[in-house]
């Protein structure tokens, strides 16, 4: 984890900071919205904040404002780390600039770092790899409190779609492993520079206590991706290679699974309790067991 020193950075770096279409780079520029967005944090003193791409500074400015213990500003961008460092608004005592990929950090490692702190995670965060992120963000879980994370709207709305819906499917499933999803509120294109070509909303995970069944959420989404694999399709159909593949033989498809026809149900029915729940049993049942793994 590269930590950036602000004085470093001011005596390298201009005052400009044109976006860059490498880094799928949309400024937010209205203070209103950047406000707003850091107030549903719900930030006190005994919170740590991890800042996904600070950019020209239009969240962090708030951070500083508010009653956090710390902020972790990280951003790939040199030039967007340089460009906060020589806000008047810059706290250098409660800002820790760090040039880095923010997938490639450990929210366990920063955790250490902060003992007795929480964890929470804000963001406006790059349209390009909007889906890396989120599932960076469901994999750090156990570290994390709770998320504000601004994206694009049809995102958004897969995050908290419901059974049923166009909206659902596997990052519905994801999101409701790991935390309690809120769509929150839309912004729109002209509250940035450059102004994007859709809408964007902001997103409140609150991170689980703990997972809800002993699945590990590796292998949950990989079944979850083959449920969902062919949506208009019935769960036989879907889920044959997985089942091949864990030695699943064809006889379960003939009746019900915890209540569920494979033969009649399409997985865009099923909530993801009742996902989660077949794929606990199906998995029990390829190492002949009906219920939950030896953990030893």
């Amino acid at each position: 984890m590269a930590a950036v020193q602000s004085g470093v950075l001011q005596s390298s770096s201009t005052m400009k900071l044109a976006p860059k279409r490498r880094y799928s780079q949309n400024f937010l520029t209205d203070q209103k919205i950047a406000l707003k967005i850091v107030a549903s944090l719900s930030i006190d003193e005994h919170d740590v904040v991890v800042e996904i791409g600070p950019g020209k500074g239009a969240l962090t400015r708030w951070l500083c404002a508010s009653e956090t213990y710390r902020v972790l500003a990280v951003d790939v961008d040199e030039r967007s780390l340089a460009f906060v460092a020589h806000q008047d608004w810059f706290d250098t005592d409660r800002i820790k600039l760090i040039n880095n990929d923010i997938l490639s950090l450990s929210m366990t490692d920063i955790a250490l770092q902060f003992p007795g702190k929480r964890i929470k995670v804000i963001g406006n965060i790059p349209y390009s790899i909007t889906s890396s992120i989120l599932f960076w963000l469901f994999d750090q879980r156990r570290s994390i409190t709770s998320a504000v994370i601004m994206m694009q709207r049809e995102v958004a709305r897969r995050c908290a779609g419901k059974p049923g819906s166009k909206d659902y499917g596997i990052l519905s499933v994801a999101a409701w492993f790991a935390a309690r999803t809120e769509l929150l509120f839309h912004v729109n294109a002209g509250s940035f520079f450059p102004k994007p070509e859709v809408t964007s909303s902001v997103v409140r995970f609150t991170m689980r206590a703990s997972d809800p069944g002993w699945a590990s959420f590796d292998d949950f989404m990989n079944f979850t991706r083959a449920a969902f694999g062919q949506r208009r399709k019935v769960m036989s159909n879907t889920l044959n290679s997985w089942l091949h593949q864990h030695g699943i033989t064809d006889e379960i498809l003939s009746g019900e699974v915890n209540g569920i026809s494979l033969k009649m149900a399409r997985t865009e029915q099923l909530t993801p309790e009742q996902i989660l729940s077949l794929y606990q049993t199906l998995i029990g049942a390829s190492m002949g067991r009906g219920r939950q793994p030896d953990k030893g």
